[in-house]
C-alpha cells in the first residue's frame, strides 16, 4: 500500500490534472449537451487511468474528483431536486476479471457459499428517479451529479409509458429508478422527421432520449417514442423486503412495466457469463440499444453490508460488451477545435457501416496517439465503436502511400489563428475568450448558475443568438436590445425583456463568480473564491506573478501557470478589455468574524425559503465560513427548512439534528427577518 507521505513526482501531478480536466469536459459533453465527443470504452480507459494513479498516490485525491463524483451538475433550466439516496454510478468494463473480483469481493463479506446476482441487460437510455407518494407519480428526476438531479416531472407525466398512478396495493411511498430509453426502431423514425425538417438528427438512441426529455416544453417530450425499464425500487429495504427480485415482482403488479428481463438470476461465473453471451449474441435484433449487463447482488440485506464508495456501489458492476470493430480507409486527417480550446485529430474515413451506424470520421484524440499509430492519410485502419457512434481508431492495419507526410499538430489555431500552446498530451488554443470556436462553451460557463447565473442564457439559446450574429463573444451579450430578441423564435416582448433584465443585475457580479465564469484552465469555484479572497480585485489578480499566486493556499504550479499564462495571451486580454467596459466585478464580501460560529458547520436545505433560492442560500453559508450539500447525514449540523420541505425534514427529526426556519437561519447568519 502507498504511503501517505510518498514524494509525488511532478509529471504524475501534471498528467493528474489533465486526466480531470478531460473527463470533467467529456462529462459535460455527455451528461449536458449530450453530444459525447469520445467512445464509451475510450473515456473508460481514461477513468481507469485516473483511478489507478489516484490509488498508487491517494494523497492526490480530492473531493472534487471525478472519480468521487457522479455525472454533473443539473442544468439551469430545471428546477433542483434532491435524490432520496445518492444515484452513483457502476464500476465497469469489458474485460471479464471485474466479474471475477466482484464475486470474491462477495464472497468475502458473507458466510454463504452461494449468492443469488440479478442479471440485467444494461440499457443505454438515461437514468431518472420516480418518486409515487399516495400511489401517484409526484417528482421524476434525472441523475445529475448523483445527489441532486432535474426536475423533468413534467415531461415524465407526460409520457404514456409511465404510469401516473399505482395500484391499491402499493405502499404509501414508492421510489423507483430506471432508465428512460428510445427503442431503435423510434430512433429511426424520429431521426427521419427531424432532417425532413432541416434539424440536426441525433447522434444515437441515448442521445435522442436524453434531450428528448430535457425539452422545456413537455409536449415536445410526450411526441417522442420514449419507454421505461424500472430497474430497482430504491426504498425496497425501508419497505421490508429482502430481495430486489420481489421487489421488482411487486412493482410490476402495482403497474410499472417491469420486463422479465430486470428479474433473471444467477449464481454463479458461469451462470453470468452465459447470460452476458446471449445478449451479446442477440443485441442487434433488440429493440433496444445495450451495451452489456449489469450484475447486482440481490439480497438487500447483504448490500448494505457491503456498501458504497464514494461514486460505486460494491454489490454491482457492468459487464460491457466489446466494442464493435470494421475496417476502412483514411481519407484525410485534420485539426478540429473543441469548445474547451482543445485541438483534437479527427480522422475523415471511407464510410464503413459498424454495428449498424455509418460511420465517416473518427476522434484521435490527441496527436500523441496520431504519432503512436503512425497514422497518415491513405492507411487502411481498423475501428471500433462502443456504445454510440464516435469510433476510435484502433491499428494500422496497412500502410497507405509510404510519401504521404507524417501529421503534425498545427502551430496556429486554425479557426483564429492564435499560436497553438502545449499542455502534456494536448494542443490548446489558448484564445479562450476570442476564438470563434470556443465563444459558445465559453459564454455557456459564464452564464451558468455556478459563475454570473444569467438566468434564460441556456444552450439553445447562444445557439440561436450566435447563428444570427447577435452575439460574438461575451461582451457582446450586454449590447443585446429588446428589438432584436423579442422578434426571434421562442420569445416575445416579455420573454426577452426578463432575458435583458437578467443579463443588467450581471453588470456587478462577485469577484470569485466572475474569475470562476472566465473559464480559466484549471481554476474551479474553490480556487476563484481563494484566489479572489487573497488578492481583492480583478486588477491584483489579472497582474498576479506566479509566485505571488503561489501563495494563495490550494494553488499549485500547474494552476498558477495556467493563470498567468491565460492572461499573457493578447487575444484574451483583447476580449477581457472589451467586457470590462460593460461589467465592473466586486470586491468579494469577506466572512464577518462574529460568525466564526459557522465555521466547519455543514448545512443541508430543504423545501422552499423566502429569502434565498437554494444555492443562494448555500453560497451564503460557504461565506461564511460553512459547508453546505444536499446529502443528509448524522454528520449533518443544521438542516434548514423551507415551505414544502419534504422527507428530509422527518430523517433529520429522527436523527436528532438541529432544526432551524427561516427565520432562525437568518438570525444565525446575521441577518434581519422580514
Amino acid at each position: 500500500m502507498t504511503e501517505t507521505g510518498r514524494k509525488i513526482p511532478e509529471k504524475v501531478r501534471q498528467r493528474v490534472a489533465e486526466l480531470r480536466e478531460q473527463i470533467t469536459y467529456h462529462n459535460y459533453r455527455y451528461y449536458r449537451l449530450n453530444d459525447p465527443a469520445i467512445s464509451d470504452a475510450a473515456y473508460d480507459d481514461l477513468f481507469q487511468e485516473l483511478q489507478r494513479l489516484e490509488r498508487e498516490y491517494p494523497q492526490l485525491i480530492t473531493p472534487a474528483s471525478p472519480t468521487q463524483r457522479v455525472g454533473a451538475e443539473p442544468l439551469e433550466a430545471f428546477r433542483p431536486v434532491s435524490h432520496y439516496r445518492p444515484m452513483l454510478s457502476l464500476e465497469s468494463s469489458h474485460e471479464n476479471h471485474i466479474l471475477e473480483d466482484f464475486h470474491r469481493r462477495v464472497l468475502e463479506t458473507t458466510a454463504e457459499t452461494t449468492v443469488d446476482y440479478l442479471v440485467q441487460p444494461k440499457v443505454d437510455g438515461v437514468s431518472v428517479e420516480l418518486v409515487y407518494q399516495d400511489r401517484r407519480l409526484r417528482t421524476a428526476a434525472t441523475r445529475g451529479d448523483g445527489l441532486t438531479g432535474e426536475d423533468i416531472t413534467l415531461n415524465i407525466r407526460s409520457l404514456h409509458t409511465v404510469p401516473k398512478t399505482l395500484s391499491s396495493s402499493a405502499p404509501a411511498l414508492v421510489v423507483v429508478r430506471g432508465e428512460i430509453f428510445m427503442s431503435v426502431e423510434g430512433f429511426r423514425k424520429l431521426n427521419e422527421e427531424l432532417i425532413t425538417e432541416n434539424n440536426k438528427p441525433f447522434a444515437n438512441p441515448r442521445n435522442a432520449a436524453s434531450g428528448s426529455l430535457r425539452q422545456l416544453d413537455p409536449a415536445v417530450t410526450a411526441s417522442r417514442p420514449l419507454q421505461l425499464f424500472p430497474f430497482e425500487l430504491t426504498n425496497g429495504d425501508d419497505l421490508e423486503y429482502r430481495a430486489e427480485s420481489d421487489c421488482l415482482q411487486d412493482l410490476k403488479d402495482w403497474g410499472l412495466p417491469v420486463p422479465s428481463e430486470a428479474t433473471e438470476k444467477a449464481t454463479s461465473l458461469d451462470d453470468i457469463e452465459a447470460i452476458h453471451h446471449r445478449y451479446h449474441t442477440i443485441r442487434d435484433q433488440l429493440d433496444y440499444e445495450v451495451d452489456g449487463v449489469v450484475v447486482k447482488v440481490d439480497s438487500l440485506p447483504l448490500r448494505v453490508t457491503m456498501g458504497s464508495r464514494s461514486r460505486t456501489p460494491r454489490w454491482a458492476v457492468a459487464y460491457k460488451f466489446e466494442p464493435r470493430q470494421e475496417v476502412t480507409r483514411v481519407e484525410k486527417i485534420i485539426a478540429q477545435v473543441g469548445r474547451t480550446g482543445k485541438l483534437t485529430p479527427v480522422a475523415l474515413l471511407l464510410p464503413v457501416d459498424v454495428g449498424g451506424v455509418t460511420v465517416s470520421r473518427a476522434s484521435l484524440h490527441n496527436f500523441g496517439e496520431v504519432k503512436r499509430l503512425d497514422l497518415r492519410t491513405g492507411d487502411t485502419v481498423r475501428i471500433k465503436r462502443a456504445g454510440d457512434v464516435i469510433p476510435q481508431v484502433m491499428e494500422v492495419v496497412k500502410p497507405g502511400d509510404p510519401r504521404s507526410e507524417p501529421f503534425l499538430p498545427p502551430e496556429s489555431c486554425p479557426v483564429c489563428a492564435s499560436r497553438v500552446v502545449e499542455e502534456g498530451a494536448y494542443h490548446k488554443c489558448p484564445n479562450r475568450l476570442g476564438c470563434p470556436a470556443q465563444i459558445q462553451g465559453s459564454i455557456s460557463h459564464y452564464s451558468s448558475r455556478t459563475a454570473l447565473d444569467i438566468e434564460g442564457l441556456g444552450e439553445k439559446t447562444i445557439t440561436t443568438f450566435l447563428q444570427k450574429g447577435l452575439i460574438t463573444d461575451l461582451a457582446s451579450i450586454y449590447k443585446l436590445t429588446q428589438d432584436k430578441i423579442a422578434p426571434l423564435d421562442g420569445f416575445g416582448d416579455l420573454s426577452a425583456q426578463n432575458l435583458l433584465e437578467a443579463i443588467e443585475s450581471s453588470r456587478k457580479p462577485e469577484l470569485h463568480r466572475f474569475l470562476y465564469g472566465l473559464g480559466i484552465p484549471n481554476v474551479g469555484e474553490k480556487t476563484a473564491t481563494d484566489i479572489s479572497r487573497n488578492f481583492g480585485s480583478f486588477a491584483a489578480i489579472r497582474s498576479a506573478t506566479g509566485e505571488e499566486l503561489l501563495e494563495v493556499e490550494g494553488v499549485g504550479p500547474i494552476v498558477a501557470q495556467s493563470i498567468v499564462d491565460f492572461f499573457a495571451n493578447s487575444a484574451v486580454n483583447a476580449a477581457l478589455d472589451r467586457l470590462l467596459r460593460e461589467v465592473s466585478p466586486q470586491a468579494m464580501e469577506l466572512p464577518e468574524p462574529s460568525r466564526a460560529e459557522l465555521a466547519g458547520k455543514t448545512f443541508v436545505f430543504t423545501g422552499t425559503l423566502e429569502r434565498f433560492t437554494r444555492s443562494e442560500a448555500q453560497r451564503r453559508v460557504k461565506n461564511l465560513g460553512g459547508k453546505a450539500t444536499s446529502f443528509l447525514s448524522s454528520k449533518t449540523d443544521f438542516v434548514v427548512h423551507g415551505s414544502g420541505a419534504g422527507s428530509k425534514l422527518e430523517k433529520a427529526r429522527n436523527l436528532g439534528i438541529q432544526l432551524l426556519d427561516e427565520r432562525e437561519f437568518l438570525a444565525l447568519i446575521g441577518e434581519e427577518a422580514g
